[in-house]
């Protein structure tokens, strides 16, 4: 852990990624008092519908973290989340999972190809990989994206569904199993309407159980305009 710690340190630089500020400590990218403020937030994930999960609130900390994760090519913190949130501590969203019919198949949410070259990685992908390893779950890319949609930050809950509307269809294997239960999975969990377009993808007569679990729950009043702010003080900051 300390060759891991030294080595993420000297790539990406002795600053916290919660408070901005300059630490010896970092866990590799939590100060203490950061990384005790996410275990605190790992016990208020949300439940905005009966069929979803999502692992922390948006705060300030998280909405950073999970901002470095898209945008700043850490893609380490998908699993760094993931296994302090509450899917992999017996919290409530891991007592969800366990109720639900095993075994667990995570359906990531998919980029276009063309965001893809841009980022790198997906990080839906990522945080599906985490969810299955400390589940003992499997990754499925049963679902590809169509179309290329505009980011949903600055859109409303009617421009959202929309956009991803008809982006999502199956790709499914020849031969689907017959039990378990598949937990769509993306990062944020705003209105809703990327992973109600996914689930629709999967077509009224799908057999399985259909559920889904993101990293972050933004309350649609203030997503894009807390996003927003949060982008350029942070761009802001990165450029300084």
């Amino acid at each position: 852990m300390d060759v891991f710690r030294t080595v993420a340190n000297f790539i990406f630089g002795m600053e916290c990624l919660g408070c901005g500020n300059s630490s010896e400590r970092l866990d590799p990218w939590l100060c203490p008092a950061c990384a005790a403020e996410l275990v605190r937030e790992s016990s208020s994930p949300a439940f905005p519908n009966e069929d979803a999960f999502c692992l922390f609130p948006m705060r300030p900390l998280t909405r950073r973290l999970v901002h470095a994760l898209k945008y700043r090519n850490i893609p380490g913190l998908a699993s760094y989340l993931v296994r302090r949130s509450s899917a992999v501590k017996r919290g409530m969203v891991g007592q969800e999972l366990l109720m639900l019919a095993q075994p667990l198949y995570f359906v990531p949410v998919p980029l276009h190809h063309a965001r893809y070259r841009e980022r790198g990685y997906n990080q839906a992908e990522l945080l599906a990989a985490a969810l299955a390893t400390a589940t003992g779950g499997k990754v499925c890319r049963w679902l590809k994206r169509k179309t290329f949609v505009v980011s949903q930050t600055k859109l409303s809950k009617d421009e959202r569904e929309m956009n991803v509307a008809g982006a999502f269809v199956p790709n499914f294997p020849q031969k689907m199993p017959v039990r378990g239960s598949v937990v769509v999975v993306d990062d944020v969990f705003t209105t809703g309407a990327t992973t109600s377009a996914c689930m629709a993808a999967f077509g009224a007569n799908f057999s399985l159980p259909l559920k889904v679990c993101t990293l972050i729950y933004d309350e649609p009043s203030t997503a894009a305009a807390d996003f927003a702010a949060d982008c350029r003080a942070d761009w802001d900051a990165f450029r300084r």
